[in-house]
């Protein structure tokens, strides 16, 4: 039994600790700010919704594709409902946002 109790109370720890590097890059903080403040309406609270009925579920792409989409809409090229959120963003709000909504799964 005492196996046991080391064993849940390491895993414990371990998980802990896993979570507890997250929060601490600011990127990440900020980016979950924005998101929470901009994004999550529409696209849900783990980025898991089709926006509008219409966008890609967006915790499913890439980083990459991520920042073209945010950057095509900032410019204009791209045409939606969240486009005025999108062109208040800053380059690097953008590359914090494309880092983090892939780890919203």
């Amino acid at each position: 039994m005492k196996l046991f109790y080391l064993l849940l109370g390491s895993l414990f720890c371990i998980s802990f600790s896993a979570q507890a590097e997250v929060p601490n890059n600011p990127d990440f903080i900020k980016a979950e700010k924005i998101y929470k403040r901009s994004c999550a309406t529409c696209h849900g609270k783990k980025g898991e919704k089709a926006a509008m009925g219409e966008s890609k579920i967006i915790n499913q792409l890439k980083m990459e594709d991520i920042s073209t989409a945010l950057f095509e809409r900032k410019k204009g090229n791209i045409i939606g409902a969240g486009n005025p959120a999108k062109q208040r963003l800053t380059e690097e709000e953008i590359k914090a946002l494309s880092e983090f909504v892939p780890i919203l799964k």
